[in-house]
């Protein structure tokens, strides 16, 4: 009985034949759809990160900024009405105060040409205010006048643009000098 149950078994060749054009043209839009939709997240998460570190430089430098100004103006006794520039941009403020030993000195905040905010103690420059990156395009001081008291509003725009992306926000504060409270 040589056929009983010993026959040879035939695998047909369906199996090992490779893609179809059809198929492989599939495919090949499926990983390029894939392959954009990664590209435009990766684009975008990169977009963000960037405007995160923006925004974060420009609140940094304002905070230390308007501390700063906040700082030596309620400290100080009076401003310079000859030696600032009230009103218009770019502002300058020179303020009348005493130093550590009591003696009178003067604090003078003033933009330069490259648009950094600058400190200045006795005639002395102390340095920028602001980081590096940022500019003030826009810097007014204002007076505001009681007949009791002084105060001096502040109007900051601080810009940030490393990349093709910028971030630029205006800040106010008014501050009112210690020494001019009567």
């Amino acid at each position: 009985m040589e056929g009983a149950g010993h026959g040879k078994i035939s695998f047909s060749k369906k199996f090992s034949r490779g893609f179809t054009l059809v198929e492989m043209v599939i495919y090949i839009a499926f990983f390029a759809l894939l392959s954009t939709l990664a590209i435009e997240a990766t684009i975008v998460v990169m977009r963000s990160f960037y405007t995160l570190r923006l925004t974060q430089s420009v609140d940094q430098s304002a905070t230390v900024a308007l501390e700063r100004l906040s700082h030596e103006i309620r400290n100080a006794y009076d401003f310079d009405p000859t030696q600032s520039v009230l009103g218009t941009n770019p502002g300058r403020l020179t303020l009348n105060t005493k130093d550590a030993t009591g003696s009178n000195t003067t604090v003078e905040f003033y933009v330069d040409a490259a648009q950094q905010l600058h400190l200045r103690e006795g005639g002395v420059e102390v340095g920028v205010l602001v980081n590096k990156s940022v500019s003030l395009p826009n810097l007014i001081f204002r007076l505001v006048a009681t007949p009791n008291s002084k105060a001096i509003k502040v109007e900051i725009t601080i810009k940030d643009s490393r990349t093709n992306i910028s971030q630029m926000v205006k800040f106010y504060d008014t501050i009112v000098l210690r020494g001019s409270v009567h």
